[in-house]
């Protein structure tokens, strides 16, 4: 079965299950990196709704499950997390429109120039090196189970009645004081993540010289490399260094003194992209060199 009759079994079905209290609808969402079909349920006297991306709900289709078990699921995704959202907001959108209210929760993500033309059409930007674009979302909430935000679009500047130069930096200000810096060796965060592993007679892990710099959150933490005292202080004590944007999430700092290295390490940047980050985490497609002296003026 195709995509569009899937889409119009979805809506009929989910029409059919709830009634005419609700307004539904499918429509493309510009994601990082990616085009994805998100589908919104709206209360009749409500007005906001969560967004639910369609993608796993076809690949359920395609394997069999039935129409009936697959709109099920939607349902139950749907009132979970409209419930956690009207909790979150107070059953009311109308804070976000007070940028009083937005301004202390506006942070900066770094998304990929190239693979992103189109999702910079309509929001403010900055560009960053040769490969990246400084965008802004409002962080709404986070807990140990995930983190809840917009990205911020042209209109959201009307409705606050700001220019983007102001915004951009507002926000990238207020990243350091949200969401803060983590700057470790990666044999710690390989500790961390897998001890048995790490303590196994035939890796020697103290001798990779590899230090992973994201934020407290380690949530679209790649823009940290956007803090230059950060990089400043790190040659200091390191030398020059090589930057790799492994994700949106991270970046990691390899010292070396020799810009050569550049293709090497763009190569296997290239190849990790390719085989273990998810499409829209996807971030940078070569690495930078960053000298003590120069800062990002040496690039790959």
């Amino acid at each position: 079965m195709n995509k569009e009759a899937m889409q119009q079994q979805i809506l009929e079905a989910l029409k059919k299950k709830l009634g005419n209290e609700y307004s539904i609808r499918i429509r493309e969402v510009l994601k990082t990196n990616i085009k994805l079909d998100g589908l919104t349920i709206l209360k009749i006297g409500e007005n906001v709704s969560p967004t639910i991306y369609l993608e796993p709900f076809y690949e359920a289709l395609d394997k069999g499950k039935t129409l009936d078990n697959v709109t099920n699921d939607i349902s139950r995704l749907y009132f979970s997390t409209r419930v956690e959202m009207l909790d979150m907001l107070g059953f009311d959108v109308s804070p976000i429109q007070d940028f009083n209210f937005v301004k202390k929760r506006l942070f900066v993500q770094l998304v990929n120039r190239n693979h992103n033309k189109e999702l910079l059409l309509d929001i403010p930007y900055m560009p960053f090196l040769d490969d990246f674009s400084v965008i802004v979302r409002c962080l709404l909430d986070s807990t140990d189970e995930g983190n809840a935000s917009f990205l911020v679009h042209d209109n959201h500047l009307q409705m606050w009645g700001i220019e983007r130069e102001e915004l951009l930096s507002f926000a990238v200000r207020n990243t350091r004081k949200l969401l803060g810096v983590d700057l470790r060796r990666m044999t710690t965060v390989l500790k961390e993540i897998c001890p048995d592993f790490c303590e196994s007679d035939e890796t020697n892990i103290q001798d990779i010289p590899l230090w992973v710099l994201t934020n407290k959150r380690k949530f679209l933490g790649a823009a940290t490399v956007l803090f230059d005292d950060i990089l400043r202080d790190f040659a200091n004590v390191y030398g020059d260094f090589c930057v790799v944007f492994s994700s949106v999430h991270e970046a990691l700092l390899l010292p070396t003194n020799d810009p050569a290295d550049i293709d090497y390490i763009t190569a296997i940047n290239q190849s990790v992209n390719d085989t273990q980050v998810r499409v829209d985490e996807v971030l940078g497609t070569k690495a930078y060199f960053y000298s003590k002296k120069d800062g990002f003026a040496c690039k790959g």
